[in-house]
């Protein structure tokens, strides 16, 4: 089972609109797959509750979207230079225990040239310390505002990309 991981809680974002084609490309591939977009994270939550694993806001979401995981994936806007605070502290309220042994794909999305590469690095230093093998090449979308119309992504070359990212995790 591969979960995907939108990882972006601000209004509005176009990451989901990304990790929802994720979703679509491994529904007609038949992969069974959970959509998790970090703005369905409970709130308000206590900052010190998280690091109690077992009865922390994040118990259920861990059961429900991290421990049946096999591999994730990761849709990462850039924020700031590096990836969102929210996916950080996701990370941090699951047991490590849940991601270790796993494996992932990135795919970095930003309104600039990068593609949120330096986003995509930092996250993957977090995920090998986790034990999770990430798998190569990571996919940065760079100028994501010229690839979407009416809230669709547009640009055929990134759709063959995002295609070509999916089914490469499949087999990863």
């Amino acid at each position: 089972m591969i979960t995907i991981i939108s990882s972006s809680n601000r209004s509005g974002n176009y990451t989901e609109l990304f990790a929802q084609k994720c979703k679509e490309l491994l529904d007609i591939k038949g992969v069974e797959n959970k959509l998790f977009f970090l703005d369905q994270i409970p709130s308000p939550i206590d900052l010190q509750s998280i690091y109690d694993y077992e009865n922390s806001a994040f118990a259920a979401i861990a059961k429900e979207v991290v421990e049946p995981a096999d591999k994730f994936l990761f849709v990462v806007p850039e924020y700031n230079g590096s990836l969102p605070g929210i996916l950080k502290f996701f990370i941090d309220g699951i047991h490590p225990k849940y991601f270790t042994g796993k494996k992932a794909a990135l795919i970095g999305v930003s309104a600039g040239r990068a593609g949120n590469l330096r986003g995509m690095d930092h996250l993957q230093d977090v995920l090998h310390y986790l034990e999770v093998v990430i798998m190569p090449p990571k996919l940065p979308i760079s100028q994501l505002f010229k690839l979407i119309k009416e809230n669709q992504i547009v640009d055929k070359e990134t759709l063959e990309l995002l295609e070509k990212q999916v089914e490469d995790l499949i087999y990863f």
